[in-house]
């Protein structure tokens, strides 16, 4: 009971962080890392969106023509219907997480730093600049994201099999949306992990023991993803800013279930 009750304490922790992220973030002078997410999502969306939609598109096609059905009669026709909605279904998860991860992946080096000055400017810590360092933090970020997307794929694969099936199915899609939100959460806060010299053994550990602030944290950087254009921007730079608020605050106020 305790450990629930301090999960929805982390969640909600999380979920405040982004409004104080969001005055942090022009308080200080760190708005003009913006540049470097606008120019990413405007080629994600210009690629993404239309590879994933053809893809889909002549998937549908594909299994109509195996399974030999056309438009002729009612329940040909719901089949078809069923088969285009349970298409569109995986297909709008796999284009929404496929881009959030090239996103994480590519904004791996500025998250990296934007947690880092966010730790300076909150506890007047100073790092010293050191480009091996920076360098084993970025690849981190880049081989977790990495560890998560395949992870996370492979229950998307798991989610096609079963969305066929009546009820089962039917809740795969929310499934899926508290997974990616975890391993969204699990990206920003590790940067702090890295930075404490954590084993990525002990970030995992840490993380799953304290999930309440990496679903809280994934749950409004997908919700921002979401938002049409300058959403993609918007999350990318206050999602770590706003992961490394909430654990200092879980720890100031010992909402965390175990360091």
């Amino acid at each position: 009971m305790k450990n629930r009750y301090l999960f929805f304490e982390q969640f909600g922790v999380a979920v405040k962080s982004y409004l104080k992220a969001l005055s942090f973030v022009f308080n200080n002078g760190l708005w003009i890392y913006f540049i470097y997410p606008v120019i990413i999502t405007v080629l994600l969306i210009v690629g993404g969106f239309t590879l994933i939609t053809s893809i889909s598109e002549a998937l549908e096609m594909w299994i109509l023509d195996f399974l030999n059905l056309d438009n002729t009669g009612s329940w040909l026709k719901f089949i078809h219907f069923f088969i285009h909605i349970g298409l569109n279904i995986i297909f709008f998860f796999i284009y929404l997480t496929l881009n959030k991860y090239i996103l994480l992946i590519l904004m791996s080096p500025v998250m990296a730093s934007l947690s880092e000055k966010t730790d300076q400017i909150i506890n007047g810590t100073l790092y010293a600049f050191d480009i091996r360092q920076f360098i084993k933090d970025v690849f981190r970020g880049i081989g977790i994201a990495f560890r998560n997307m395949f992870i996370e794929f492979s229950f998307i694969f798991l989610c096609f099999i079963v969305v066929w099936i009546p009820v089962i199915g039917w809740v795969s899609p929310v499934f899926l949306y508290l997974l990616s939100c975890y391993f969204y959460g699990f990206s920003m806060i590790d940067y702090t992990s890295e930075r404490r010299k954590l084993k990525l053994s002990d970030s995992i550990k840490y993380i799953r023991k304290n999930k309440g602030l990496a679903i809280g944290n994934g749950f409004v950087f997908s919700l921002l993803f979401a938002v049409p254009f300058v959403g993609g921007m918007v999350s990318a730079i206050l999602a770590p800013v706003a992961a490394t608020i909430a654990v200092f605050e879980t720890e100031k106020n010992k909402y965390q279930i175990d360091k």
